[in-house]
């Protein structure tokens, strides 16, 4: 009777032994696993982006027909830049081509002067020595463009500038009260003898680097009608004399024939 309440006492000794070793390994698994989850971070499901966060995000790529628009842009400017560059070196061959008459420049022609008499007959006329050439040139363009309306006299290119008095040459360097450039109405006669009323006026121009001046006297008011009824055309060498009458200022104009 003792000897099998031993043997079911030790039975259950060894039962609740292998229980609590089972409880231990369980416990220590456990353990093991939260140790090794710990170990890595945690990273919550991502959501879909959406188009507008696409767009946004989506690398710029440089594809090859933009590189295609950069080059044609640059063919663009660089045939501007030739193309100007060829209308004013075109502007330059012209200016040269154009010559200015004999280096002797020719008298004065017998019929300005017999019209000369016949406009101071009964006044004072100065005498033929006191005639002046002004300028002799080959006739611009822009000379005879209706939209400019002008010749233009260089003072680099006056041979004579004691055609105007001091008080004349004073009276053109002031202005009027609208700030304008003042001017003095003088009678020329015309390749065709015809006589007109025109405008002498002094024109100052800066050059490229704003400091030196340019300038020149300028023949306009009626010039274009001048132009269309004696049919002056670009390279004609004109000839413009100038005199007095009564001691005030004419001009005579002159065509030379056979100097285009």
């Amino acid at each position: 009777m003792l000897c099998e309440k031993c043997k079911l006492f030790n039975a259950l000794v060894e039962v609740a032994f292998q229980k609590s070793q089972e409880d231990l390994i369980e416990a220590e698994q456990q353990t093991q696993s939260k140790s090794n989850m710990s170990s890595f971070p945690f990273n919550p499901p991502r959501r879909p982006r959406t188009k507008r966060e696409e767009i946004i995000n989506k690398p710029v790529i440089e594809t090859a027909d933009h590189s295609k628009v950069e080059d044609k842009e640059e063919q663009e400017y660089s045939d501007k830049k030739a193309k100007k560059r060829k209308s004013s070196d075109n502007l330059k061959k012209k200016k040269e081509a154009i010559g200015n008459g004999p280096p002797t420049p020719p008298p004065l022609p017998e019929e300005f002067k017999k019209t000369i008499q016949e406009i101071g007959s009964g006044k004072n006329i100065s005498e033929e020595a006191e005639m002046k050439l002004v300028i002799q040139k080959g006739l611009f363009e822009t000379d005879l463009a209706a939209g400019n309306n002008r010749l233009s006299i260089p003072f680099t290119r006056v041979r004579d500038h004691g055609f105007l008095t001091e008080e004349e040459a004073r009276f053109l360097t002031t202005r009027d009260r609208n700030n304008k450039m003042k001017f003095k109405d003088v009678t020329i006669i015309e390749p065709s003898l015809r006589r007109e009323k025109v405008k002498l006026s002094r024109w100052d121009m800066k050059k490229g680097n704003g400091k030196n001046t340019c300038s020149s006297y300028v023949i306009n008011g009626k010039w274009r009608h001048i132009v269309e009824r004696n049919r002056l055309e670009p390279g004609d060498v004109v000839q413009l004399w100038s005199f007095r009458i009564d001691q005030e200022l004419h001009f005579a104009l002159v065509k030379l024939p056979g100097n285009k």
